[in-house]
């Protein structure tokens, strides 16, 4: 069955297009079980078409690798870098909503056009989907879910009806037991299982133009099945850790699996675009740890420290099994206010002149900078620069006890953004980009200013994550026009859809977007 082209007939249409996303699965875990034999779907396309690597600005921003390639502009143009972001309006952070967000993904735009588009999955997406010509789910599977529903609005429950609910647990962010990274690992497969029979059965019903889908177990497995070193070993007789440390692989191979179960369903002369936006490796990210040494910068220096607001101190004194239990249980709703009212009451604004943001891989800081912020305290120019400074530096130098390296690369400042970008006033004044030392296997941190600091017990993070994000990604493509066997050389994520674009014959790209289609590709 044809779908519309926009009055175009069947015999001159571009090939349809398959678009597969497996989230956050690591370039060389992927290529190495490729190698090995253990990814056969992967291999085949790697053979018979072209794989190249990705760039993108995962390592500042992890969280606006997504949003950045479906809209096709950076996170400073779209100001989505993670799930919880300030309004400094109320003074407080808030889960994302399309209210703030007003960039379109370019499935929307494309739906303009008159291509039949099944869009499956994409994650960070905002706004619950909007009407296209198809149909379209948000946050069945994702591991970063920010909007549930569907286009049609019914299809939800159709898909519920036929397949059962959505099978991706919760996030279990926080310590780790063997016991749940073992039930982790069945239910990363359980749901990459469902979302392939989803995926087959979308794909079958009719020839789509665009057919997009986003497996999101590797990501949620990347974070906590990476290693064992998150859970205490005397708990772990040998065959029970081998199984653990290979947990990642079997999760790998059900998304491989699932890749031939959805491609069995599509035209044969169909051109496949398997992708990974970035990648995920061992944690050697201090986000676990950023907010405590920005308090010891600021307790150490100039700046006055802050003080806590008294729902943040409780929250911060619990213990975080206890507050995981909690939370984990309310709905989304419910979570959300919970955000917005800890966050509005984390410090006393009189007194606070820098703040840590929500963060998960990169460091984020805000500056409470008067005539920004309501209640900012720090006043712009020479005042604010100072204050980055201290901050920037007191970060910079601290290093690991063990090895004395550098835990930070670099810090980057808002007021360095050139030009006046839309989403300015939503970052960050600080980000803090991490060098490749592990807070796992690190005794602890010392400055020549601000002394040494340690955590106890070492090695293990509030996070309970293993592993973090890697800025780069891969792609690999198949199909009409496409070499065989061939290497391209690495583009930015950004350059993606504009492929895509062009394989569908869908015009000039809209007017933003900041790649351009991959050469070599068809």
């Amino acid at each position: 069955m044809g779908g519309s082209t926009g009055g175009a007939s069947l015999m001159s249409a571009p090939a349809p297009v398959i678009m597969l996303g497996l989230d956050a699965a690591e370039h060389e875990l992927v290529r190495r079980l490729a190698a090995e034999g253990g990814l056969p779907t992967l291999r085949r396309l790697m053979d018979t078409g072209t794989a190249g690597r990705l760039t993108g600005n995962a390592a500042r921003f992890a969280g606006g690798v997504w949003p950045t390639f479906y809209t096709g502009r950076d996170v400073p143009a779209h100001g989505l870098y993670h799930n919880k972001l300030w309004r400094q309006e109320r003074m407080r952070c808030e889960i994302a909503d399309a209210s703030w967000f007003p960039e379109p993904p370019f499935w929307e735009r494309l739906s303009a056009t008159g291509l039949r588009l099944a869009v499956l999955d994409v994650p960070m997406t905002v706004a619950t989907p909007k009407p296209v010509n198809g149909l379209s789910i948000a946050g069945w599977g994702t591991h970063d879910v920010i909007s549930r529903g569907s286009w049609p609005p019914r299809l939800w429950s159709d898909l519920a009806r036929e397949h059962g609910p959505p099978r991706m647990p919760p996030e279990l962010f926080g310590p780790q037991t063997p016991g749940t990274l073992e039930r982790l690992e069945h239910e990363l497969i359980t749901a990459t299982e469902q979302m392939a029979r989803i995926g087959a059965s979308v794909l079958a019903r009719e020839r789509w133009d665009l057919f997009l889908l986003v497996f999101g177990a590797a990501h949620r497995g990347g974070h906590y099945l990476w290693d064992a070193s998150q859970v205490d070993p005397d708990r772990l007789g040998a065959d029970r850790r081998a199984r653990l440390e290979t947990s990642l692989r079997r999760v790998y191979q059900s998304a491989d699996r699932a890749l031939a179960t959805v491609l069995a369903s599509a035209p044969a002369d169909a051109r496949v675009l398997v992708f990974a936006v970035h990648g995920m490796g061992p944690n050697t990210t201090w986000a676990d740890r950023c907010a405590d040494i920005l308090a010891r910068i600021q307790a150490g220096g100039p700046s006055r420290s802050p003080r806590q607001g008294f729902l943040y101190r409780v929250k911060r004194r619990l213990p975080w099994g206890m507050v995981r239990e909690v939370t984990r249980r309310l709905p989304a709703t419910a979570q959300a206010r919970l955000v917005s009212l800890w966050s509005r009451s984390m410090f006393d604004w009189r007194t606070t002149g820098a703040f840590p943001l929500p963060m998960d891989h990169a460091g984020y800081i805000r500056i409470n900078l008067r005539g920004r912020e309501p209640a900012g305290i720090v006043e712009p120019g020479a005042a604010y620069a100072a204050l980055c400074d201290e901050l920037a530096d007191g970060l910079e130098s601290f290093r690991d006890i063990a090895s004395g390296r550098p835990i930070v690369r670099r810090v980057h400042r808002l007021a360095e953004l050139p030009g006046d970008p839309p989403a300015r006033h939503r970052l960050p004044d600080l980000v803090v980009e991490w060098a490749d030392v592990s807070p796992i296997a690190s005794p602890g941190i010392v400055s020549p200013r601000y002394g040494e600091m340690r955590w106890s017990p070492a090695g293990r993070l509030p996070s309970g994550r293993a592993g973090n994000h890697r800025a780069h990604g891969w792609f690999v493509a198949a199909g009409p026009g496409i070499p065989a066997g061939a290497t391209a050389e690495e583009r930015d994520i950004r350059d993606l859809v504009p492929t895509v674009w062009r394989w569908l014959g869908a015009g000039a790209l809209p007017a933003g977007f900041e790649g351009r289609p991959i050469p070599g590709l068809g």
